[in-house]
């Protein structure tokens, strides 16, 4: 991947350069304000430097060592089971333990009836848990593809795992289609304090000007708290976008155009604050409204803020802070385990930076690396 930098007098210079050099697959990973050096900053306009490579053809996702480790060592187990590989010898002493003799038996007393040997486990239930799948999910999916496909499960972990991605496939729930409609609803961001909400309206903003060449236009109004992202004025700034601080019917959006709407994080432990931010989304009964989430933080954290979310018109969730959780087998808690589609996948604090369409085949291969 080459990284090539642009230096551009608005935003719309900033789109052609990119065009014309790199087409319409550019992707965009930083853009910033750059001033003249010494004296000439003092007068000259700053410019736009713009960071952006044309993707590759084809590429390969790095696999997990613990993933591939487990998979090897449940491969092995499975083999073992089957009869296919002798027993390793770091297991004589247990096995000499196991058929110790035992007392002797009454010449009367009968052999002792074997027991019927119930089928085997599904090995891909303890991949998927390790992936971050809560075991409730994961002992649901088995009993699903028991269901589907019989108690016994494949000869090996490999179709296993096909008959697993086959079946969360068809659970994904899509979001609602990208932002080129014909007349957008206004996209209002709310979540808890700390996530990275201002950030993924940035990221958003960002490529739907470099990169979709929209006119998008973008509040940022105070709530319960007042709104201190200055970040998302100084990147209006930069775009070229008017960035407003307070929302009146004869301010807003046309319908034609997009609309971003930034309100301040909130306590989603106190009821007063999460009652106070219901009036707020009031006047904006027709929009999208999107609530960001830290995917680093436990599952159990995520899930409870959610619930804390349900009493508001929340339209999906956007996730962020994935640079940091390689365990991305725990989004499809938020899919199994809420009402919400996934929207949006976001990493990193660069404008814009890893900010991608949530899809199930995009989770599974970060999940699943060499599948």
């Amino acid at each position: 991947m080459k990284v090539e930098t642009f230096l551009a007098d608005s935003a719309a210079d900033a789109v052609a350069q990119i065009r014309n050099r790199l087409g319409p697959e550019a992707v965009v990973v930083n853009v910033r304000q750059k001033t003249a050096d010494g004296l000439a900053g003092l007068w000259q306009k700053p410019r736009i430097e713009v960071l952006a490579y044309r993707p590759e053809t084809t590429s390969q996702l790095p696999v997990p060592e613990v993933l591939a480790a487990l998979r090897d060592e449940l491969t092995a187990i499975r083999r073992r089971v089957d009869g296919h590989d002798p027993l390793p010898a770091a297991s004589a002493p247990a096995l000499a333990l196991a058929t110790a003799p035992t007392a002797p038996r009454s010449p009367r007393s009968n052999p002792a009836t074997p027991a019927l040997a119930s089928p085997p486990a599904w090995s891909v239930k303890t991949l998927l848990e390790s992936s971050g799948l809560l075991p409730l999910h994961a002992e649901s999916l088995i009993e699903r593809l028991q269901g589907l496909h019989g108690a016994t499960p494949p000869a090996n972990l490999a179709e296993e795992l096909d008959l697993a991605r086959s079946l969360l496939l068809r659970l994904w729930r899509p979001a609602a289609p990208g932002v080129r409609r014909p007349t957008d609803r206004p996209h209002v961001f709310v979540g808890p304090a700390g996530v990275g909400k201002t950030t993924c309206l940035c990221k958003w903003l960002a490529q739907s000007v470099l990169l979709e060449e929209r006119h998008p236009r973008v509040w940022r109004l105070d709530g319960i708290t007042a709104n201190t992202a200055e970040s998302l004025s100084v990147y209006g700034e930069i775009l070229g976008v008017p960035v407003e601080r307070s929302w009146t019917p004869a301010n807003a959006a046309a319908r034609h155009e997009l609309a971003f709407i930034d309100l301040p994080g909130v306590n989603w432990t106190d009821p007063l604050a999460m009652k106070e931010l219901g009036q707020k989304l009031a006047p904006f009964a027709d929009a999208e409204i999107h609530l960001v989430l830290n995917a680093a933080y436990e599952t159990t954290v995520l899930l409870a803020q959610v619930r804390a979310f349900a009493g508001l018109p929340v339209t999906d969730l956007i996730v962020t802070h994935l640079e940091e959780e390689p365990r991305w087998g725990k989004l499809w808690n938020l899919v199994l385990g809420t009402n919400y589609p996934l929207r949006f996948l976001g990493a990193g604090q660069n404008v814009p930076g890893d900010f991608q369409a949530a899809t199930a085949e995009r989770i599974l291969a970060r999940q699943f690396p060499n599948k």
